[in-house]
């Protein structure tokens, strides 16, 4: 691969997460990198100065293929992050524009929708106050 196709692809891997990025932004999320947690992105219910990121997304290659190990690294790590993980892959329209994004959840027992007796929603991993 030359440094030309280096630097092609690398364009067009950014512009995939930023489609994904828009993508979240635009169902009301904060959406923030996920670097420290093993993924592209995280997503707030709210402020994230007030609660902890719900959700890590992992957005798929172009080809649309998963590497295994990736895969269960993240898989693995979301129980003790308290996190579900949501691999995207956005799919675009010939011109290129988003035509939707495709989304396949891994949950986890911390997961706000899982068997519970305390029902939690999506935000609700609210952060400790400081005492000043």
């Amino acid at each position: 691969m030359s440094e030309g196709e280096q630097i092609e692809s690398h364009t067009q891997w950014e512009s995939r997460v930023q489609l994904v990025r828009r993508h979240y932004e635009e169902r009301g999320y904060r959406v923030h990198s996920g670097l420290q947690f093993g993924c592209e992105l995280v997503l707030y219910a709210d402020d994230p100065s007030r609660v902890h990121s719900d959700f890590c997304v992992h957005v798929v290659q172009e080809d649309g293929m998963l590497d295994w190990r990736m895969m269960q690294s993240l898989v693995r790590s979301m129980p003790d992050l308290h996190k579900t993980l949501i691999v995207a892959s956005p799919i675009l329209n010939p011109d290129g524009t988003l035509d939707q994004v495709q989304e396949l959840a891994f949950a986890t027992d911390h997961a706000p929708f899982r068997h519970r007796k305390a029902r939690g929603e999506v935000g609700s991993q609210r952060k400790k106050s400081r005492k000043s």
